[in-house]
């Protein structure tokens, strides 16, 4: 039976207030089903954690989800977890072991590693510090050797943004081959390396006289594809009458390398009576047909091989083999490769973006205080990894023409959400404006004076162009500030288009000095509207940036949070990695740091992060503390539900009927309910959600005065419990 129900006004201070505090109501466990797709596998229902040796242990064998919760430190001689077909997500952690093995007269094939083999696995975010001695004696069996820091073998396998430091020492006399790399020893069938890099030493000796040694600073035999990755550590590999391979990246490949480097030396050594050949290569030591190696680099200080008496010694900065295209290298490298680089550079020059072509705009960044001043990995997870003049919303275009963005100012995502991380005060002062008035007389070279109703630098300098599909509008991302006049942090997503052109117009009339500028008058409205969200009589909202927003499968929120998070390490963290936590921070978000005591310090009131290698815990600290969300999902699940409402209430406000009017499930009788909604009450939450805001502010509302009935079942499908 369907009964009748009205919803009463309240008051309109409180009403205000709902969709900025709706965040709080959101407990959101991400569902493995989301639509978004988005990998919080600490939410997973279905994810296990590890939070110590044993539990690591265990995991041998298996085909499910884990997460690494805690640091591990392995103490007695690791013995490689087997067979491993599952997810492994290491969420930033670093696991610690050493293997010493010497083997008696019968050895078995050895397999060493973290893992012994890995077969349809992933492995990602995990740093991994091994200390592997292998020593042989002289045996009839003559079992191969396979080692690497994460996996001796590989089967179709991933891995992602992961990294090995420590070391890695072979000698075998028995008559047999190795293969040998800083993360897989031997990968086949089609295994994925991204975003990760090697910078332990390895070295391989075979002191028989049968047998091939194939030594890489990722892989010692690669069939697959590796990009984005890099290697800084030595490659040593000698063979008393078998060939050695020795790659800066892969010893032996079948594969297909792209946007990849090695900075570490490379060595092949032969012996005086060696009969088979040498091969030492800057990326690659012999590259099968087939195999391609391009957009790489080599910094390596030196690529040198041995030879015997008889044999032949090869050494090339790229590859012996393979086809090799847009390719570039340090221009003296000892040694004496074949130069088969495309171009040639001094070291200075390749401690700057200009020679490479990496994605300086999403995945790699170049520091003078880490890895050398060589490139690194400084990635945001949600946005494309390249983004080209190209691809950059004809709006703003002209602001790239002009000299006032530039490319590497874009970040984007592949579901047409474009965001420029520059500021608009930065914009208007390459311009020569400080000030935009609100009476069209243009006066640009000034400071604000008291009174003045202008717009000036200080009231932009939190807020940045993004665009939907060609509309534009702003939004901010605001950091904690303290003093009297301190303003609110967080971020803020406007649902209203900005006409970018009214920036160039106002800008021609400064250039001709023009007395009155209605261009100026109207910037000054447009701005003022979107930064404090002043709308009402007029219900108007920009269609095609609510629908984006309002879609659960929308990216830009995600790369939002993540531009945020970088803010936030850039302008707020001190020397020794701490970041200030508010004092009026809610009851759940301290709860939920209390909970991270490895990343909270309750007494100086401050998390503690790793700005270079943040796990997801330190990401979701960050958020806690300036968004008042507890996870990506939670943040996304904000704006959704303010978007969402935009399109509600806009949409009836601009008809002419009396009450809008809709069939809920009442929750304890599990009957039909009719809803109805006046105009007042209508217009005050089109108020509030036109402008969705996150941060840390007021104290929850009860959750019966939100209209929360009306948004609930979208976002529960797409987001699990809420």
């Amino acid at each position: 039976m369907k009964r009748k129900m009205t919803i009463k006004i309240i008051a309109i201070t409180l009403i205000i207030i709902i969709f900025s505090a709706i965040s709080c109501q959101l407990n959101v466990q991400a569902n493995s089903q989301s639509t978004n797709n988005i990998e919080e596998n600490i939410l997973l229902n279905d994810t296990k954690e590890i939070k110590d040796e044993s539990d690591l242990k265990d995991i041998k064998n298996s085909d499910k989800n884990f997460i690494l919760t805690n640091d591990i430190e392995i103490t007695e001689n690791w013995t490689p977890i087997s067979n491993f077909k599952g997810t492994l997500d290491g969420s930033g952690h670093t696991i610690t072991y050493n293997i010493s093995e010497n083997t008696g007269p019968f050895p078995q094939t050895q397999y060493l590693g973290l893992f012994d083999s890995c077969t349809d696995a992933t492995i990602k975010n995990l740093h991994v510090e091994g200390h592997i001695s292998l020593t042989t004696g002289s045996s009839m069996s003559n079992p191969n050797v396979y080692v690497g820091g994460i996996t001796a073998t590989s089967i179709n396998s991933k891995l992602e943004n992961v990294y090995f430091s420590g070391n890695i020492n072979i000698v075998t006399s028995n008559d047999n081959s190795c293969y040998i790399g800083g993360l897989i020893g031997k990968a086949t069938d089609n295994t994925k390396i991204s975003l990760s890099y090697n910078n332990a030493q390895i070295t391989s000796e075979i002191q028989s006289i049968i047998g091939n040694t194939k030594v890489g600073g990722l892989c010692g035999e690669f069939s697959g594809t590796i990009e984005d990755c890099y290697n800084t550590g030595n490659v040593i590999a000698t063979a008393a009458n078998g060939s050695p391979y020795a790659g800066g990246l892969v010893g032996n490949s079948n594969g297909t390398i792209t946007e990849s480097y090695n900075s570490g030396k490379v060595q092949a050594n032969g012996t005086s009576m060696s009969l088979s050949d040498v091969y030492a290569g800057g990326i690659v030591a012999v590259g099968e047909n087939g195999s391609s190696v391009t957009k790489c680099a080599v910094m390596s200080p030196e690529i040198s091989v041995t030879i015997g008496w008889v044999n032949s010694g090869y050494k090339y900065i790229i590859s012996k083999g393979g086809t090799k295209s847009d390719n570039i290298s340090i221009n003296n490298i000892a040694g004496s490769p074949t130069n088969d680089s495309n171009a040639r550079y001094t070291e200075a020059e390749l401690k700057t973006t200009e020679p490479y072509d990496l994605s300086f705009y999403n995945t790699w960044a170049i520091n003078e205080n880490i890895n050398n001043g060589y490139p690194y990995h400084e990635r945001n997870a949600y946005a494309n990894k390249y983004i080209s003049y190209q691809l950059i919303p004809d709006d703003l275009k002209i602001f790239v023409d002009n000299g006032y963005i530039n490319v590497e100012d874009f970040k984007q995502t592949d579901d047409g959400f474009t965001l420029c991380t520059k500021p608009l005060s930065e914009i208007f002062l390459a311009m020569g404006i400080k000030k935009i008035k609100a009476d069209g007389t243009i006066e640009v070279n000034e400071d604000k004076e008291d009174g003045e109703e202008a717009l000036d630098l200080k009231d932009l300098d939190s807020w940045y162009i993004y665009t939907v599909d060609n509309s534009c509008s702003i939004l901010k991302m605001r950091g904690l500030e303290t003093g009297p006049n301190k303003r609110s942090m967080g971020t803020s997503i406007p649902f209203m288009a900005f006409d970018i052109d009214l920036i160039n117009l106002f800008y021609a009339d400064v250039i001709q000095e023009t007395e009155y500028s209605e261009n100026e008058v109207e910037l000054y409205d447009k701005l003022n509207s979107l930064i404090y969200g002043v709308v009402n009589p007029y219900y108007i909202y920009s269609i095609i940036i609510t629908d984006y927003f309002s879609d659960t499968s929308s990216k830009g929120n995600y790369l939002i949070a993540e531009e945020y998070i970088r803010k936030v390490l850039d302008t707020e963290m001190d020397s020794e990695g701490y970041i200030q936590v508010p004092d009026n921070i809610g009851i759940v978000q301290k709860g939920f740091l209390e909970s991270l005591p490895n990343i909270y310090d309750a007494e100086l009131n401050k998390i503690k992060v790793n700005k270079y290698k943040l796990t997801m815990y330190e990401k979701q600290a960050i958020i806690a503390c300036r968004l008042g969300d507890l996870s990506f999902n939670i943040y996304a699940a904000e704006n959704i539900a303010h978007a969402m409402a935009t399109e509600l209430f806009g949409d009836f406000l601009q008809g002419t009927e009396i009450l809008l009017t809709f069939e809920i499930i009442d929750p304890e009788t599990q009957e039909a309910v009719l809803v109805e909604v006046g105009r007042k009450p209508a217009e005050s939450w089109f108020q509030s959600a036109i402008k969705s805001d996150a941060g840390i502010g007021e104290e929850k509302i009860p959750k019966e005065l939100i209209p929360y009935y009306i948004l609930k079942p979208k976002l529960i499908a797409t987001f699990g419990d809420i």
